[in-house]
């Protein structure tokens, strides 16, 4: 489990958690006398995910049918290409049924596919500086599934993983479910405390993305912390471009991230680039390929990339993503994972042919992208006006499907009773006894998080994600779900609804920014 803990909800939440997870505990004693329950490490591995949507359960969703429903604005999907892709899938379907799609595939990933999509990740991840070897891609179901499998391949059961916050939110499952890796949140100061406000020409308050940055200091400190509390960090995750904050990150901060980890004889990065071709605005993005390949020649044995379809062409449901390493080591444990979670035959034949000839400027593939990156920035544009216009805080993006708003002026800090955060523990991955696990999914069941906020911050911060929902019809991401380190700020998938859908968020930031600031920045 995480090293770092600190009561998320106010005393009345953890009260009603509580009393659920003493019951649903009673129930399983009852159901374990039938033979019935699942294992108790079936049972962790849903309290790893994020719990804010528990309060969003019963709300009603914004459609044609339901104009005043809440707008989810708060799951990473881009709505906005659907013309283009349904219109591509019904053309290859057509061209699907040949005998070769009908039997067992390599495991690996299809020769076919790996050469085509190592053509298009050389061009989109590394601008065509570097090539990626076919024989180093592995194709499997979903991002999540290669990263999950590349932790099993590098790290042992207890060892840490390093991420920068805020991060996403959903990294705790995939790496901690099975994998049984523990993460090690690297804290970059206080969100906005320490930050510039940038004075923009036409008045407007910005947030300096330089403030998101790792330095070499603050991954030093965070690793010897880790050491010293028991936890040996086996890697560093950078999620480049960055979610939540939608940034790209600069070459130099990548140089200085690439040989920090290099002088960790036994530190591995991997970089997540699963938004890489998702670029709308300068600056532009550095993949981490081709400043390895600047820096060294090569990505060498101890740099990895995941990626997936999910994001850059708005294909999630198709469930295809591809890890790529150099590392002949681990390539055999790799594959043979790989049989956990491969894709189809018919998928892979689909993303092949969709993705060929790439290089070609009047490609399907390359107006595809050039539309994404229209359709995507006109709705930046337009949502950014709005923020501009009612004073809301944002940190300007340049890649990715969110935006990063600072809601601290119009949050109630005095909600909740006031108290500390709970001190950092030691960092051991899992309790002993069988008393301490139990300990371990009461604290989950209860809604403890790992954060830094107070009692009384977490639960302001609860609120104002409530009144969004409620009053304003506003479901966005809360920044103690992707553990950032100062409360009062949210993630908006500004892609994530329709055309009509998009309309209405505006009318409804608009209407929320020019509510009452209740706690007024100095």
């Amino acid at each position: 489990r995480p090293p770092y803990f600190a009561p998320f909800s106010h005393l009345n939440a953890l009260m009603r958690r509580s009393l659920r997870a003493v019951t649903l505990f009673s129930m399983r004693k009852h159901v374990e006398a039938r033979g019935l329950a699942a294992s108790a490490r079936g049972q962790r591995a849903p309290a790893l995910l994020p719990t804010y949507l528990s309060d969003a359960r019963n709300v009603t969703i914004y459609s044609a049918d339901n104009p005043d429903g809440v707008l989810q604005l708060s799951i990473a999907e881009n709505h906005l290409m659907a013309d283009f892709l349904v219109e591509k899938l019904r053309c290859l379907r057509q061209n699907d049924a040949t005998d070769d799609l009908i039997y067992y595939q390599p495991t690996q990933g299809r020769e076919d596919c790996r050469r085509v999509l190592g053509q298009h990740l050389s061009r989109v991840l590394c601008q065509d500086e570097y090539q990626l070897d076919p024989d180093g891609l592995v194709i499997g179901a979903g991002c999540n599934a290669v990263l999950e499998n590349l932790m099993f391949a590098l790290g042992e059961a207890g060892e840490g993983v390093l991420i920068p916050r805020p991060y996403y939110a959903a990294f705790e499952f995939d790496l901690c479910a099975r994998a049984n890796m523990v993460i090690l949140p690297v804290g970059l100061g206080k969100d906005g405390v320490a930050a510039e406000l940038m004075q923009e020409p036409n008045g407007s308050n910005r947030l300096d993305p330089r403030i998101y940055y790792p330095t070499p200091e603050i991954l030093e400190d965070s690793y010897r912390r880790a050491m010293d509390g028991g936890v040996k960090p086996r890697v560093l995750l950078l999620s480049s471009p960055n979610n939540p904050l939608g940034i790209n990150y600069p070459e130099k901060v990548l140089e200085q991230i690439i040989d920090w980890c290099q002088s960790k004889k036994d530190l591995h990065l991997i970089s997540d680039e699963i938004y890489g071709g998702s670029q709308f605005l300068e600056p532009e993005f550095h993949g981490v390929g081709k400043v390895a390949m600047r820096m060294k020649g090569n990505l060498g044995e101890r740099i990895h990339l995941v990626w997936s379809l999910s994001k850059d062409f708005c294909l999630s449901g198709l469930r295809f993503g591809a890890l790529y390493t150099e590392n002949e080591h681990i390539k055999t444990p790799l594959i043979k994972l790989n049989d956990l979670c491969s894709v189809g035959s018919t998928v892979q034949k689909a993303v092949m042919e969709m993705l060929e000839d790439g290089a070609n400027p009047n490609s399907w593939v390359r107006r595809f992208e050039e539309e994404n990156r229209r359709r995507t920035l006109e709705r930046y544009e337009r949502l950014t006006r709005v923020l501009d216009d009612v004073g809301i805080p944002y940190l300007p993006a340049s890649a990715g499907l969110f935006l990063w708003l600072d809601l601290r002026e119009w949050m109630d800090f005095d909600v909740g009773p006031t108290a500390p955060a709970r001190s950092p523990q030691s960092g051991k991955s899992q309790a002993a006894s069988g008393a301490g696990e139990l300990r371990s999914a009461m604290e989950r069941a209860m809604g403890i998080e790992s954060t830094s906020f107070s009692v009384a911050d977490a639960e302001a911060e609860r609120q104002m994600y409530l009144r969004l929902m409620h009053e304003f019809g506003l479901l966005l991401t809360p920044g103690a779900s992707m553990r950032t380190e100062t409360p009062g700020f949210f993630r908006c998938v500004f892609t994530a609804t329709n055309d009509a859908g998009f309309e209405v968020a505006l009318q409804r930031f608009e209407k929320f920014g020019k509510s009452k600031r209740i706690s007024p920045l100095p």
